[in-house]
């Protein structure tokens, strides 16, 4: 009889959340196949069988929190009975966290179950796309002892049934390819949508009419949200955005530097190499790169706050802060200055959309040594970022904008780009940041350096 567990997909993780089951006991299951999906502070991922079986005993219901190691549910092999099955837990409703945490223990503190858990950690992985690829690949499983299932309807429901009704690896072909998956017929069980399914899908080629369409439709307002007395739990992300940016603002003394760059020249080469090479880079891609070279040069600003001492690093790892639904989170490019801006615009681009859905590694979001917010595509000129420990400096980007300014005693209209730095005291003087600012100031507004 195998365990399911809880697993830990990160230093700081402690618990997850049991988003849904996609069996229920008393289901044959087989190695590799989902069988539910958990939610962390960062991600949603899908947790497979590590044995073929029969699910048993289900511990949590969908909603419950079950902290690292607990046990989710049983698979019990050819043969094997189930015991008496536990009752599952339900939704946990989470007291409001303490502002002082004890210290994590130590490997020799940690209880016996706790350790036991650990040894047993590989026994459940989960979907990160490559894995059941090649079963996904060749098309549906077939249950020869079951009546041929029907094909399900053209047009499925949209939403959260949608999701239901489709494997992870289809999932995540479909976002890459752009495919809509309510377009896609399933030919799983009950109409359950395959890879195969998105890959072999052909959109259907539009009309004059439908083709015309777009160019005559006006944009409209939107219309007004009913407001309504409500209340939202939090989710592990919100509750751990809410703790870092506590930690951050009490003991960390932030001071702001501003710089208005011209980005004129920045602006028009960007433009040449979309082009030229029909490549999609934005402002920010440049950005990062920028501000990855300048970093090279202020060793003290690629650095970390220790109680006993500052640690330099050797690298440079870029966060990039992303706006999802549920919150901000910080997708890591790594040695962003040994990256092109083209590179650096690709990885970021698939970076941020793992982080819209949920399904970045820890590896990709933790171990930033620097970070950029950006609010330019909102239209905000100039604001002040919360640093990310332990990083100890971060830039907050403006708009780009076209604002008349005064040259060689003439007025000219130039693209200009307010830029501020927030930074850590305790490391980063004044000076230090100013300096750190000016040798930004030559990427940018030389930006031959950043593509030669």
């Amino acid at each position: 009889m195998a365990e399911v567990i809880m697993p830990k997909m990160g230093d700081a993780m402690s618990e997850g959340k049991v988003v849904r089951w996609y069996k229920k006991a008393g289901d044959a299951v087989k190695k590799g196949e989902p069988l539910l999906e958990i939610e962390t502070d960062k991600v949603n991922l899908d947790l497979e069988a590590e044995n073929d079986g029969t699910l048993s005993d289900l511990q949590a219901d969908e909603g419950a929190v079950v902290p690292v190691g607990g046990v989710l549910a049983y698979v019990l092999g050819e043969g094997e009975k189930a015991g008496a099955p536990a009752a599952p837990k339900k939704a946990e409703k989470k007291a409001p966290e303490k502002p002082a945490e004890k210290p994590a223990a130590t490997t020799e503190e940690k209880p016996a179950e706790n350790r036991r858990a650990t040894d047993r950690k590989d026994s459940v992985k989960h979907t990160t796309g490559e894995y059941g690829e090649a079963i996904e690949m060749k098309g549906p499983r077939v249950d020869k002892t079951a009546p041929a299932a029907q094909p399900a309807p053209a047009a499925a429901a949209s939403g959260e049934g949608e999701r239901r009704k489709s494997s992870p690896l289809a999932r995540k072909m479909a976002r890459e390819l752009g495919v809509r998956l309510e377009a896609v017929q399933g030919s799983g069980p009950k109409g359950r949508i395959v890879a195969a399914d998105v890959k072999n899908y052909r959109a259907p080629a539009p009309t004059a009419a439908s083709a015309a369409a777009p160019a005559a439709k006006k944009p409209t307002a939107l219309p007004p949200q009913q407001l309504e007395d409500k209340k939202i739990a939090l989710t592990g992300m919100r509750r751990t955005i809410a703790k870092r940016l506590s930690e951050s603002t009490g003991p960390i003394p932030h001071f702001y530097l501003t710089a208005d760059y011209d980005v004129t020249q920045l602006l028009a080469v960007r433009q040449q190499l979309v082009d030229i090479e029909g490549a999609k880079i934005s402002v920010n891609d440049f950005i990062v790169r920028a501000a990855a070279l300048a970093l090279r040069h202020h060793p003290f600003v690629n650095s970390s706050w220790g109680d006993d001492e500052i640690g330099l690093h050797a690298d440079i790892h870029i966060g990039v802060a992303v706006s999802t639904p549920e919150g901000l989170i910080t997708p890591v490019v790594r040695n962003a200055d040994q990256k092109s801006v083209r590179d650096i615009a690709d990885e970021v681009r698939v970076l941020a959309d793992k982080a819209k859905n949920r399904k970045l590694l820890p590896n990709e979001y933790q171990g930033s040594t620097f970070t950029i917010s950006n609010l330019g595509a909102w239209g905000i000129e100039e604001f002040t970022a919360i640093i990310n420990p332990p990083n100890v400096a971060i830039l907050a980007i403006g708009a780009a904008e076209s604002r008349p300014v005064v040259i060689d005693k003439q007025i000219v209209i130039r693209d200009r780009m307010k830029i501020t730095m927030s930074c850590d005291h305790r490391i980063v003087d004044g000076a230090v940041g100013a300096e750190y600012l000016r040798t930004l100031r030559t990427y940018l507004e030389q930006p031959l350096r950043l593509v030669i």
